[in-house]
């Protein structure tokens, strides 16, 4: 990852971005929610935490919620958003989570920020160390075949690209393309068994409001998720 954090130049715009953009608030946050289950009493991770949203619903539903991202501006914006009590700090997701047990946590959230990281086996290794035995992982992405379409080329091209966050707003950042095939090996690497696999379709509410995008995404998913489990240990 840059040593410039990721939405810094654009923090305070893109936080008021997603809290009604349609692929984040009516596609991605039901869906990431969706995978999280129950989580009353939990202790949820939410890594790369953005500005608090998924932080700020996942603690309405009774879990005790530890978020980070690497974005001073965004931290600052989910502390507002959390309230002084917030578990929250300044963290790349590149790096050991230094500052957290190993099976401290029951479930790490992971919303639309996999694409970022290098070396993503590193940081779901990390992931594993610090869940409970029983513990899960809740990932979304972008979806291959979606990246494919973007950018063409060859299907199978595993390489950084960059991109834009929205069509109205240059908001350039930097991300992984890679086939499906490389995700799931990745999880593999990294000492995790696919749960469950969702390609989200998008909320009802979005047909009225944001027709456009209903008819885009009813056509073809953007965004992909996964509920990882810790894979059984060698004997």
């Amino acid at each position: 990852m840059s040593d410039k954090p990721i939405y810094e130049a654009f923090a305070a715009e893109y936080a008021d971005h997603v809290v009604d953009s349609p692929h984040n608030a009516l596609y991605d946050r039901p869906a990431v929610l969706g995978l999280a289950g129950d989580v009353r009493g939990l202790t949820v991770l939410d890594a790369g935490c953005g500005a608090g949203l998924y932080a700020a619903e996942l603690r309405r539903r009774g879990a005790r919620v530890i978020a980070f991202d690497q974005s001073p501006t965004l931290v600052e914006l989910a502390r507002d958003r959390l309230g002084t009590d917030g578990e929250l700090r300044v963290h790349d997701l590149a790096e050991p989570l230094h500052w957290l047990k190993d099976g401290s946590v029951d479930l790490v959230v992971l919303a639309l920020a996999l694409h970022y990281v290098d070396d993503r086996v590193a940081m779901l290794r990390e992931f594993r160390r610090v869940l409970r035995p029983e513990g899960a992982v809740v990932v979304s992405t972008h979806h291959p075949m979606a990246d494919w379409q973007e950018f063409g080329g060859s299907y199978f091209t595993v390489g950084a690209v960059e991109v834009s966050l929205s069509s109205e707003s240059h908001w350039p950042v930097r991300v992984w393309r890679r086939p499906l095939t490389h995700v799931f090996g990745e999880f593999r690497a990294a000492g995790f068994v696919v749960d469950e696999l969702l390609e989200p379709r998008p909320h009802a509410e979005m047909a009225a409001r944001y027709p456009d995008d209903y008819a885009e995404l009813e056509e073809a998913p953007a965004f992909i998720a996964f509920r990882l489990l810790p894979a059984p240990l060698p004997e």
